[in-house]
């Protein structure tokens, strides 16, 4: 507080309007109204406040109303202005594999990608990608633009892959911008549980297709008639002998 007057100025008070457009930011320790008994003419005083940003803040530019009390020249006077506090909490995301059709090696599938903020800031311009590999074939495009992410709210993608050869995770690569435009590039190993085709038939998985279900009775059905005509000639020759 400044007094740019040619007289001291007393009984000054300063108080913070809280209240106005339900702030998150309330007082601790101390109220949000405090005094001082003069300022002397081109003179200045400093007093502090004790302010906590609510959990549930959203980031952004908070006004915050500010009256100011004073007798100058055994006059009172009352003056209005505002100052604004700057919130702001960097974006959180996580990144995780929702859903996915691959079980097994050389089997081409889907895998869903959920993208969560849950973070108390927005995730602006997320886009990911899928790095190319000679342990696996991208048949999809191996990049997507996501767009942006409210805080407690999620989206998802998908990339359409043949896994050659077994591994345990893939890496998911992440870009995107919090709301000071400031850029964070992250990369996620998501698990792959793969499988041998015969682990996968027993943990119902797979099932077997239907081709092969008609060949093998087909093969069977070959194998039984030549059995019992076998059998038959047997019979015949006997007969015969006696």
């Amino acid at each position: 507080l400044a007094n740019q007057g040619d007289k001291d100025i007393k009984e000054v008070t300063i108080s913070l309007d809280l209240t106005e457009n339900a702030l998150p930011i309330p007082p601790i320790g101390s109220a949000a109204s405090k005094a001082i008994r003069e300022i002397e003419e081109d003179d200045s005083e400093l007093l502090s406040f004790d302010l906590k940003v609510a959990p549930n803040a959203q980031s952004g530019i908070y006004k915050i109303p500010v009256r100011i009390f004073y007798i100058d020249d055994n006059v009172n006077v009352e003056e209005s202005t505002v100052i604004a506090i700057e919130v702001f909490s960097e974006p959180l995301l996580e990144v995780a594999l929702e859903d996915t059709e691959i079980f097994r090696i050389n089997q081409p599938g889907i895998i869903t990608v959920r993208f969560v903020n849950k973070g108390l800031s927005d995730i602006k311009f997320l886009s990911a990608q899928v790095d190319r590999s000679p342990l696996y074939d991208i048949i999809s495009a191996n990049s997507y633009y996501i767009g942006n992410i409210e805080p407690d709210d999620f989206e998802t993608t998908q990339f359409n892959l043949n896994i050659k050869e077994k591994i345990n995770f893939i890496a998911i690569k992440a870009e995107y911008r919090d709301e000071k435009n400031n850029l964070f590039k992250e990369t996620y190993m998501l698990d792959m549980q793969l499988y041998s085709k015969e682990e996968a038939l027993a943990l119902g998985l797979e099932k077997k297709s239907s081709l092969l279900l008609i060949i093998t009775v087909i093969i069977s059905l070959v194998v039984v008639f030549f059995i019992i005509r076998y059998i038959r000639k047997r019979q015949k020759a006997k007969k015969l002998n006696i």
